[in-house]
């Protein structure tokens, strides 16, 4: 019927108008030509995977000596990219955008994940080759080596989290974590046998084959079972408006650290919902990229 092709019709332009809209879209297409943008670098020599790339954001008009901030993406350590959600939402363009705009270097990053990968230790291997290759690369770029920063959101925070306090990761691309200016997990995950509950039957299989399949498996690549006193500079950042199991976590995370006598800084900002958090970088009202700022300076 004439009224029902015409309902159909309206809510494909909403649903259009609202893509067209989304904070991050408009974040990232309408500023990404205020920055300097080099996409597609490889970070590690002689390979050409593309999950083995990243995308540079440089500030303009910026002196030399500013930081560098390297940007590890989430999604349950399976098949997501650092351009996935670009075309019709911005993401994550629009953090390397944001954050080049305010001053920062961005090297957004892909890394392999599950099924590519067996093992979770690929994914850190990548991050840790990621970060080598950001560090020597500095000079040229304009930024200072000495101001680089590892920032991760979601499955990424929790790798994040990890390059900073088992420094055996980085140590096997040559990078000693307490030269890293500091790190930072954003809706992260620190304790992988007690998250196991909380996830689908799917996810916790992927989980148990990339850093199981036991429970001492699972506590070696946990965070919290690398909380002490003495480590890099660590933000842990979450909402009261993230997933239940992400904000346990955090309070879980916090409460280990403090028991431990860490310094660790841990910032919990009002209602922001999971994937928000990412999504509205760059916004007006964006309380994810001040913090990250008030972090880096």
């Amino acid at each position: 019927m004439p009224w029902k092709r015409l309902l159909w019709l309206a809510g494909v332009v909403l649903l259009a108008w609202s893509l067209w809209l989304w904070p991050a879209r408009r974040n990232y297409y309408g500023k990404r030509d205020l920055v300097e943008r080099r996409p597609d670098l490889p970070y590690v020599v002689g390979v050409a995977d593309p999950k083995r790339q990243l995308d540079l954001y440089l500030p303009r008009g910026v002196a030399a000596g500013f930081p560098v901030v390297v940007f590890v993406h989430g999604g349950y350590w399976s098949p997501l990219d650092r351009r996935w959600l670009q075309p019709l939402l911005g993401a994550f363009g629009n953090v390397g955008v944001a954050l080049a705009r305010h001053g920062v270097a961005a090297a957004i990053l892909s890394y392999r994940q599950y099924p590519l990968i067996q093992r979770g230790d690929d994914s850190l291997d990548d991050l840790a080759a990621a970060v080598r290759f950001v560090r020597d690369s500095c000079p040229g770029w304009g930024c200072d080596a000495r101001r680089l920063f590892v920032v991760g959101h979601s499955a990424g925070g929790h790798l994040a989290s990890l390059l900073a306090l088992d420094g055996r990761i980085l140590r096997r691309a040559g990078v000693d974590a307490d030269a890293i200016a500091g790190f930072v997990s954003i809706d992260g995950l620190f304790d992988l046998g007690a998250s196991l509950a909380s996830f689908k039957p799917e996810q916790a299989a992927i989980v148990r084959q990339l850093f199981g399949p036991d429970d001492a498996s699972l506590a070696a690549h946990s965070t919290v079972s690398f909380a002490r006193a003495r480590h890099p500079r660590l933000l842990f950042v979450d909402s009261t408006g993230d997933e239940k199991m992400c904000r346990d976590a955090f309070h879980a995370m916090r409460a280990r650290m403090a028991e431990v006598g860490s310094p660790a800084t841990f910032v919990e900002l009002p209602g922001l919902g999971h994937n928000e958090a990412m999504l509205r970088v760059g916004t007006d009202d964006d309380p994810v990229l001040p913090t990250l700022l008030g972090f880096i300076r």
